[in-house]
């Protein structure tokens, strides 16, 4: 898997989650599985009349992505494996290569 492949599924998750204040992305795995249970559970979301779909904020993304990598400019930094919030500059600190931002590993200060 690539990296854009990579970033591009963590902007869908990221986007999906962002529909639906209870919805939380369960499985981390950048895998064709976990977007498979990804588009099922925001489906789901969807069907039952939970959340909207703003494909503008869903354009935006994918725009900015476009164009960073058109430019050749590298995202700097990663998004969070579990608020999905963009971190600038932010490197993993988890062993599985993925990054928690200090909001979710400190969630009291």
């Amino acid at each position: 898997m690539t990296r854009e492949r990579r970033l591009i599924e963590q902007l869908l998750k990221a986007w999906a989650q962002d529909h639906c204040s209870e919805y939380t992305i369960a499985d981390y795995e950048l895998t064709e599985e976990a977007m498979k249970k990804t588009e099922g559970y925001f489906t789901w979301v969807l069907q039952e009349k939970l959340a909207n779909v703003d494909l503008l904020s869903l354009a935006d993304r994918l725009e900015l992505f476009i164009e960073s990598q058109r430019q050749r400019k590298q995202l700097d930094g990663m998004y969070c494996q579990k608020c999905y919030t963009f971190c600038e500059f932010a490197e993993p600190n988890q062993e599985n290569g993925t990054m928690i931002c200090y909001s979710c590993l400190n969630p009291c200060g």
